[in-house]
């Protein structure tokens, strides 16, 4: 099952998503990510969070075509992000989920560098997230991934655990063979895919895999 989730953080080019947004099941919008879902003319499933940062226009329009609208108080301990991985683990369970999670990356640093933490949530609960921007796709693995692209992409591998060990890859220009990746070290920043596909392994520990290109923006396999 696919599902897309706006978040609100910034989207500067929405043409270089639409590939993205084909053949999905399910659309989560959090807050302000309903910004994102009316210029681009759809209409979410359901919307959630505190809506501190929601147009009210917009949510009155989706209120009338009963959009189900799920209200948090505005102190919680939880982003509006971690509230719909777990709404999408509560009410999806047992399911095969492919999320695609836009907004997550642009605006606020603080935001895109806990955003990617937050992809262990995700990756805990069995669903297979990544973040896609105009400028990246992040995916966090503990295991395999394989990615799609061309010639000349940019790959770059960083370890979310002190150490991630075992780390293998197929079709990038420098390969890794059974190596550790260490936190605070750039050893797997800017490798480069020699075709129009490339996978990563890991043993133990935790990677993010961020495929960085405009020309990465392909529909997902």
């Amino acid at each position: 099952m696919r599902v897309i989730l706006f978040a609100n953080g910034r989207i500067d080019d929405y043409n270089a998503i639409r590939p993205f947004l084909r053949a999905y099941h399910f659309m989560i919008c959090c807050d302000g990510g309903v910004r994102h879902a009316k210029a681009l003319g759809l209409v979410p499933d359901v919307i959630l969070g505190d809506l501190d940062s929601a147009p009210p226009d917009i949510l009155m329009e989706w209120q009338a075509q009963n959009v189900p609208v799920v209200v948090y108080p505005t102190d919680k301990d939880f982003t509006d992000l971690e509230l719909a991985i777990a709404y999408i683990r509560e009410q999806m369970a047992g399911q095969d989920i492919s999320l695609d999670i836009f907004g997550a990356l642009g605006g606020r640093f603080d935001h895109s560098l806990m955003n990617c933490h937050i992809l262990l949530q995700a990756l805990q609960a069995g669903l297979h997230a990544r973040l896609v921007d105009e400028y990246a796709i992040v995916t966090l693995i503990d295991e395999s991934i394989r990615l799609m692209g061309k010639a000349g992409e940019i790959v770059s591998l960083i370890p979310l655990t002190t150490e991630t060990e075992g780390v293998e890859t197929e079709g990038l220009r420098y390969p890794l063979c059974d190596e550790t990746l260490r936190v605070g070290y750039g050893r797997g920043v800017s490798n480069v895919m020699t075709g129009d596909a490339a996978a990563v392994r890991v043993k133990k520990g935790l990677l993010l895999v961020i495929q960085a290109s405009c020309a990465s923006m392909r529909f997902p396999a």
